[in-house]
């Protein structure tokens, strides 16, 4: 079995868990260089892993031998780093979401398939075990028709004074962008594809972040469901003061006509079901049936690494292609283009919502 050569691009601390993902790899990957702006970042990881560090992507391009990148970096750089990587002939894992705007979205989907290189964008929640266990439950019938979803992320991030999310031109917006995505995928996995969107944006607590740090939104399915998206970065719970994700609550409850099926995603996953299917599992006087998991939140994350590892093997389409992505990507600006962004907890409220 062929061993993979990697390149993390980009180096924050959301290259901490993709490097614990490639290490669990074992034998089938390693770690071949480290690149980022930032010199001590590059120096500090050089040393940790034990790899040579570069702050030109295009010097790494040259010196070192790679099969496939993993760009970690902030949403308005993708597609440049993207293209890099494209037109170097590699394959590349790129971190949610696609990118900031639609336009480079489709140029970054377009310049993989004109060097007919492979791309996987990162949405890790579809690879964990509790999300593939309440999506075949769906599918299987256990709460009849699914109708209604009610999904929420909600944390206060702890940003460091380089963090991207600070600047709203890195990210593209706030907090719906850079994390709304995990749900949106999520649902759209579920219900299939929106067909509408609606909601508002607020910047309420987290001044030093330019985009928003509230958002809420309804989103309508083609199959007439429907769901409910709260996002914050502004939302103190217990644990908040660690890094994440302690202090996080991420969950989805999809709602049947015949029961319902709670995830909850993090920091600790579990399951509650409840069905009134004819012979089903759970009789109404039982109420919930509740499931925990073995495996921790991090193990989307390995299973996400493994399935890259496969297409590279495989030469397949991964589960998350561009035009996935494009996807979510679509819903998530639908609610820029709808809603301005309310910048005060003082600005005007009597507005329509859609």
């Amino acid at each position: 079995m062929k061993q993979y050569s990697l390149a993390f691009v980009g180096v924050g601390r959301v290259a901490d868990v993709h490097y614990a993902a490639l290490q669990a790899a074992g034998s089938r990957a390693r770690l071949a260089a480290v690149c980022d702006v930032r010199l001590q970042a590059v120096e500090q990881r050089s040393q940790q892993w034990g790899v040579p560090g570069f702050v030109s992507f295009e010097e790494l391009l040259k010196t070192v031998e790679v099969d496939a990148v993993c760009i970690f970096l902030p949403h308005d750089l993708h597609v440049e780093f993207v293209t890099l990587a494209a037109r170097a002939g590699k394959a590349i894992f790129l971190e949610k979401p696609i990118s900031a705007t639609l336009e480079e979205a489709e140029q970054i989907n377009s310049v993989c398939r004109m060097a007919g290189v492979q791309l996987m964008v990162a949405h890790n929640g579809l690879f964990h075990p509790a999300f593939e266990r309440m999506v075949a439950l769906i599918r299987e019938g256990f709460i009849g028709r699914p109708v209604f979803a009610q999904a929420k992320s909600t944390q206060w991030l702890d940003f460091r004074p380089w963090d991207f999310r600070l600047s709203r031109e890195k990210t593209g917006g706030g907090v719906w962008i850079d994390c709304a995505g995990h749900l949106i995928y999520r649902l759209r996995e579920i219900f299939g594809e929106a067909s509408d969107v609606c909601g508002m944006t607020g910047h309420l607590v987290r001044k030093e972040m330019e985009g928003e740090d509230f958002a809420s939104a309804i989103l309508r399915y083609q199959s007439g469901a429907m769901a409910q998206v709260t996002v914050s970065y502004g939302i103190k719970l217990p644990g908040y003061e660690h890094d994440w994700p302690q202090g996080c609550e991420q969950s989805i409850m999809i709602s049947g006509d015949l029961g319902a099926v709670e995830y909850s995603i993090c920091p600790r996953p579990g399951l509650r079901l409840f069905s009134e299917v004819d012979g089903g599992r759970s009789p109404a006087l039982q109420g919930w049936i509740e499931q925990t998991p073995p495996e921790p939140f991090e193990e989307s994350f390995v299973r996400q690494m493994a399935h890259f590892l496969d297409c590279l093997e495989s030469k397949k389409d991964s589960r998350v292609t561009g035009k996935d992505a494009i996807e979510t990507l679509k819903v998530l600006l639908a609610l820029y283009a709808k809603n301005p962004e309310l910048d005060a907890p003082d600005s005007p409220i009597l507005k329509p919502l859609c």
